[in-house]
């Protein structure tokens, strides 16, 4: 599409949508940078279990799970 035809049809739209189109903008610009990015740089290896031990939880972290069950019934 020319920059003319893009132009035209910016200017068709009500000045109360740009800033909503400034945004699909700034995420146009993103996925054009990490699209690019993706090609230049090598992926890195994942290594399993990096993250082990960091994330502290209760042990008894499924000790409501049937009240919630209950409360979600009618849901689930």
């Amino acid at each position: 599409m020319p920059l003319k035809a893009l132009e035209q049809k910016l200017n068709s739209f009500p000045e109360e949508y740009f800033d909503e189109i400034n945004a699909f903008f700034d995420l146009l610009s993103y996925k054009v940078m990490a699209l690019t990015s993706k090609k230049t740089e090598p992926h890195q290896k994942v290594i399993p279990g990096l993250a082990a031990g960091k994330w502290k939880y209760p042990k008894d972290i499924n000790a409501f799970d049937k009240e919630v069950e209950d409360m979600f019934e009618e849901y689930v």
